[in-house]
């Protein structure tokens, strides 16, 4: 009966860890970020050009927080630390750009049909930028936004 107990608890927490959001990966590596920020997607308007505003405004309605994470001291080690997460989690690499130093990645975890969460990871040099935005948008919406900024 232990056995059968214990072999479960390892079945459930493997499966809640694979399904891990990047706000567990925010509040596990804030205090050691350089800098960090959390804003509810409501107020992220007030921070951007009207020019921008319109273009990003359909996902804003569909968005809930952004959170974002600045690493410059230890961005090597918070890289490998975040490669570890995306490939426990299910998020999937949706853009992965580089060039000598620099690298973009673009993932998203999704959930029945709908995009949940995105997350951009940018590094150049000493530097590691993660950016996490919660959403509930649908493919064909993700399709629409980037349709617009081509």
């Amino acid at each position: 009966m232990k056995k059968f107990i214990l072999l479960v608890a390892v079945i459930l927490s493997t499966s809640c860890a694979t399904n891990t959001s990047f706000n567990t990966f925010y509040q596990n590596h804030e205090d050691d970020s350089n800098f960090s920020f959390g804003l509810s997607s409501s107020l992220i308007a007030n921070f951007l050009p009207d020019e921008d505003l319109e273009d990003i405004k359909p996902l804003l309605k569909k968005a809930k927080h952004i959170r974002i994470l600045v690493f410059s001291d230890n961005a090597e080690d918070k890289s490998d630390k975040f490669d570890k997460f995306i490939n426990r989690s299910k998020f999937e690499e949706m853009v992965k750009l580089k060039s000598e130093n620099d690298k973009l990645a673009f993932f998203t975890l999704e959930k029945k049909d709908r995009i949940k969460e995105i997350v951009l990871e940018i590094s150049s040099g000493e530097d590691l930028v993660l950016i996490g935005l919660k959403t509930n948008l649908t493919q064909e919406d993700l399709d629409n936004l980037i349709q617009t900024e081509v």
